[in-house]
């Protein structure tokens, strides 16, 4: 979780901050990508994709989950920055 959020810290710093001005942690939603490794939220084709991919790399639950986490939120980065309640 907090390589998530250094992650994103680098990568997309007005993001970051975005989320932690309004108090946002990032345990409160990347623990259940973590720990769930994202089945619950996207279709079982992709899921099924993604954790081929894990299979195949060799650290694919370690460096890839992390990038691919950190893509979710790029993806999202328009809706996230206008949101104000969290």
């Amino acid at each position: 979780v907090n390589q998530l959020k250094e992650l994103i810290r680098r990568i997309d710093q007005p993001l970051h901050e975005h989320l932690q001005t309004h108090g946002v942690d990032y345990l409160q939603f990347s623990f259940r990508w973590m720990n769930n490794l994202l089945t619950r939220e996207i279709p079982l084709p992709c899921t099924i994709r993604l954790w081929d991919t894990y299979l195949a790399e060799s650290d694919g639950f370690a460096t890839f989950q992390l990038y691919v986490c950190a893509a979710f939120l790029l993806h999202w980065r328009e809706r996230l920055i206008l949101e104000q309640d969290f």
